[in-house]
Order: C-alpha cells, then structure tokens, then sequence
C-alpha cells in the first residue's frame, strides 16, 4: 500500500462521524500515519453550542487514538463544515480525507446539502466517504480491501484510480474494472448513420471499451494480484453500484473529473451519485491534484486553520 503520513477526517455526533473515525484510525495506524481530526461548529451557532458534549466527544476520540498508537490532532472551527474541511485540507495538505455520510436523498439532501459530495467534488486529495451504515465496523476490518471495484471512463481521474485500487491491495485482493456504456443513441453519433444501426452502434462501443480494459489490465500485469474486467450498459453509478453489489466489494474507486466549481454543480458527477446510493465506501481520487486550483491561498488557509 503506498504510504500515508496525514490523515483527515471530520467528526460530530452522528454515526457517519464514527464509521469515517474507524476508518481513518484504521488507515493512520496501519501507516503509522498522524491523524488530523476537524469539528465544524454550524456558523448558525455559538462555539459555546454543544460545548461539553464536544470535549466528550474529542476525549474520547483521543483516547482511542492513544490506545491505538496513533499521534492525534483536533481542531474546533467555526463555519460551513465543508468549507472548514476543505480550509483544513488545503492548509494541512493530507493523504487521504475521510468522511461519513448520512446518504440523504430527495428534498433532505435538497434542503440540507450534502457536506460529503462538496468535498469530494472540490477537494485536490482523495476521499474515502463511509455510509452510515458502516458504524459498526471495526478498525481491523476497515482496512480489509479484499475486493476492490474501480469504475473506469478511461479518463485521467479514473487512471488514478486504477493505480489507487494496485496500491490499496494486497497480493489476494482481487480487483474489477468496469466500464459503462451509455445508452447514447445513433443520432448522436451521425458519422455512423450511413452504415450502423443502433444495435451494432452499441456494440462497437462496448467492443471497444472492452479493448481499452484489456490494455489496462496487460499495463498493470506486473502486479501479482488478479484483475479483472466487465463492459456493461447503462447509466454509470447505478450499473457500478450494482456489480459492486454483485461481487461483493469492500470499496469502490471512481476518478474525479475537473469541470470547474460551477460545471461540477451542473453535472455532478459519477462519484457523487455512488456515494448516495452505493450503500459501500466510495474512494474518490481526483484527476488531477493542482495546487493552485483551489479558491483559497494556501496562506489564507494556514492561517484559518491556525485562528
């Protein structure tokens, strides 16, 4: 597994919060990592809210992280939880960012957004986000990647996570590459419409995709572990999701791709629906890490997380 020495992870009082602690102490005490944990206090509300049941809350964090031998760090801000998370990664600049998530849908998600799938979709860092129905888990079996799933759009972002997916592994791991075939229509695709009927228009995409897996897998051979590779047809989260399903993965790996804060809002993006309806841990890895694509100078930002 590639090394790791920062880890990230934002705690309240829920059980999302719990589900992503085990997994980011399992995380830094496997790579004997220092584990960075932040709490937003709602900029609706006093830092005085909460207050007791907060330093609760933190020593018992810390006590377990000290049992565990991990070095632990808090940090209490002020404001927007995503907006505090991503202050602190961007000062900070860990490994990994790991994040619960209630799963919300329809207008809960509407009304109160979705601190996991900001993040994701702004963060420069990879992002593992735990269902809350991951609660329970133990630290030991959170680092148990036994079957790995990547969802591959042959895009720099979904590349990375290929690499990701090698790396996260061990030799008895097996890993499945899938790839979507859209149900896009022949009309969109005029330079075929001379010649193709829609059948075989969807079947030379699939070919294709197919050929592509296979040179991704014959560029990964040097590894030991087994891949493997399915072409399916339909909308992307909801096929990955259910041959997540069907194999049996622990996590699933989706690349990110960079369209832009106000393209991300208008597309979303794979990543994000998977973490609403994937119901596993969904491991976001960006396209492309820019440190000067973030809307706050690293300056500002150390100095945010330092007031």
């Amino acid at each position: 597994m590639t090394p790791l020495s920062r880890v990230l992870t934002a705690v309240d009082f829920s059980e999302p919060a719990r589900a992503s602690f085990n997994y980011a102490l399992a995380l830094s005490r496997t790579h004997q990592a220092e584990l960075s944990v932040v709490h937003a206090v709602p900029g609706v509300r006093s830092l005085a809210w909460y207050a007791h049941e907060r330093a609760a809350l933190i020593a018992a964090l810390r006590q377990t992280a000290e049992a565990a031998g991990v070095r632990f760090k808090v940090s209490v801000k002020h404001g927007d939880p995503a907006d505090v998370i991503l202050l602190h990664a961007r000062a900070t600049r860990p490994d990994v960012i790991v994040l619960g998530t209630h799963q919300r849908s329809g207008f809960d998600r509407f009304r109160l957004g979705s601190v996991a799938e900001t993040v994701t979709l702004q963060a420069t860092q990879p992002v593992l986000v735990v269902p809350a129905s991951h609660a329970g888990t133990t630290a030991e079996s959170a680092m148990s990647f036994k079957n790995i799933l990547v969802g591959v759009d042959f895009s720099a972002g979904s590349t990375a996570a290929v690499d990701r997916a090698l790396s996260i592994g061990n030799a008895n791991s097996r890993v499945t590459l899938v790839h979507v075939v859209p149900n896009s229509s022949l009309a969109s695709a005029s330079r075929y419409t001379d010649y193709l009927s829609e059948p075989d228009y969807q079947r030379l995409l699939a070919r294709d995709a197919w050929q592509r897996l296979q040179e991704t897998i014959s560029a990964t051979a040097k590894t030991s572990r087994p891949v493997h590779a399915r072409v399916v047809r339909g909308d992307a989260s909801t096929e990955i999701a259910r041959i997540a399903t069907d194999v049996g993965a622990d996590v699933i790996l989706v690349g990110v791709t960079s369209h832009g804060f106000i393209g991300r809002r208008i597309f979303e993006s794979t990543a994000a629906r998977l973490i609403r309806i994937a119901g596993r841990p969904v491991l976001a890895v960006p396209e492309l890490v820019d440190p000067g694509a973030a809307s706050v100078s690293e300056t500002d930002a150390r100095a945010a997380v330092a007031a």
